[in-house]
């Protein structure tokens, strides 16, 4: 079958079907005779050479769709406490957007609605920006707040950690329920203070930084660390990675990723430099599971399309779907039970199939919004790095499954 991937291990050889979401481990004798294994037949992994794999696809997606359960309550939401920011990254897609910040009246208004709009389910809370820290007090509140209420929640925070200290890491601990933290690295000590261009007049912006991504480390949270890559900085990126094992280690509470930026991620050239230093970062044992072998066939995008089970909540009480979207596209409001059904079904529309995806091992995860600027256009070297996180993700369970394999769950087959 088309969606079929392979990942040799020391003792055989894994198949994974991203449609029907099974793997197998094959011994090296069963792999040099696949037509011989009844249960590859039996589990979609060999199909008659004219089937059409594309169709089946979408009949199974249909059919997923229609007895997929509709979400009873809201139980994910992304929080802008501002869109201000203490950074001027030169890449940042908020440039030119007028800094919002949230008001203690609007924050109290917030935790109305997560209350009225949980249900009974667990609340997840994204803190994003801008800078989230730099309203930090709103987000004491909105934490104080929701205790307050007894809603049980947790969140995670994307922030160039500049402004933690170790009262705040501990604070974001114990009050916040932070779990983890993405913080992005832009180069060594150089680049990284050119590219973030704080608006202190720190001596060195990314030593500090370092020593908050060890203060959360300390706190108990998990710090996912971005390497935004590019030409003008991929020289040095592999003195970055081992100057954060030298600093840390390969605690288990770090994890180390690389992000190409804007267009320069479809570079050939650049996706093979990134993918030694991804190799770099396993061997430093920074390459934690940052990829989650799909259980099912996917059905949603992202938050954005979602089956309404996730807002946006921008600083001024605007609801939305998508945080790329923090001034506009708004389908609602915390003051009011109304909803833009045309905006929900904006986020909704999906592009149309291209010629490629019908030879593509991908295409059953794949789901390409119109609304969405990240997904915009699918290349080789997108499709490379797809297989290339498959396949890691693949090891990483089978590594698990050796490890717990009288406990492993139903949910993959192997």
């Amino acid at each position: 079958m088309t969606y079929v991937v392979q990942q040799p291990v020391t003792d055989g050889l894994l198949l994974y079907n991203t449609l029907t979401c099974s793997m197998v481990l094959l011994q090296p004798d069963e792999a040099a005779d696949l037509t011989a294994q009844r249960e590859l037949i039996d589990r979609w992994f060999l199909v008659p050479e004219d089937h059409d794999d594309q169709k089946l696809c979408r009949q199974v997606r249909q059919m997923a769709a229609l007895l997929k359960p509709a979400a009873k309550a809201i139980t994910y939401y992304t929080i802008f406490p501002t869109t201000g920011c203490n950074a001027r990254c030169f890449y940042c897609y908020e440039k030119g957007t007028k800094p919002v910040t949230m008001t203690s009246e609007t924050a109290s208004k917030v935790v109305r609605y997560i209350v009225k709009h949980r249900g009974d389910e667990k609340v997840k809370i994204s803190w994003f920006g801008g800078e989230p820290l730099v309203n930090a007090k709103i987000i004491d509140q909105i934490c104080t707040e929701l205790r307050e209420q007894g809603v049980p929640f947790r969140s995670d925070m994307i922030s160039n950690g500049y402004l933690f200290d170790a009262e705040m890491a501990q604070r974001a601990k114990d009050l916040w329920q932070l779990q983890r933290v993405q913080i992005t690295l832009d180069g060594t000590a150089q680049t990284y203070n050119r590219v973030k261009d704080y608006v202190y007049r720190d001596v060195n912006a990314f030593e500090r930084v370092l020593q908050n991504i060890g203060l959360l480390i300390a706190a108990g949270i998990r710090v996912k660390t971005r390497l935004n890559v590019g030409k003008h900085n991929i020289g040095e990126m592999a003195e970055l990675v081992e100057l954060l094992h030298q600093r840390f280690g390969a605690d288990e509470r770090l994890s180390v990723y690389s992000a190409g930026l804007f267009d320069e991620e479809h570079n050939a050239e650049l996706f093979a430099q990134r993918m030694q230093l991804e190799q770099q970062i396993t061997a430093c044992g920074f390459a934690r599971k940052l990829y989650d072998l799909p259980k099912d066939i996917r059905l949603d995008c992202c938050m954005a399309d979602d089956d309404g089970s996730h807002v946006v909540i921008a600083p001024d009480g605007h609801l939305g779907k998508c945080h790329h979207y923090l001034d506009r596209e708004f389908f609602g409001h915390i003051d009011s039970e109304e909803r833009n059904e045309a905006i929900l079904r904006k986020f909704k529309e999906r592009r149309a199939d291209i010629e490629a995806c019908a030879t593509c091992f991908y295409y059953p995860q794949c789901i390409r919004l119109v609304m969405c600027h990240t997904y915009t256009i699918c290349t080789s070297v997108k499709q490379q790095e797809h297989l290339y996180n498959m396949r890691e993700a693949m090891k990483y369970e089978y590594e698990r499954y050796l490890k717990n394999e009288n406990h492993y769950p139903d949910s993959i087959n192997v």
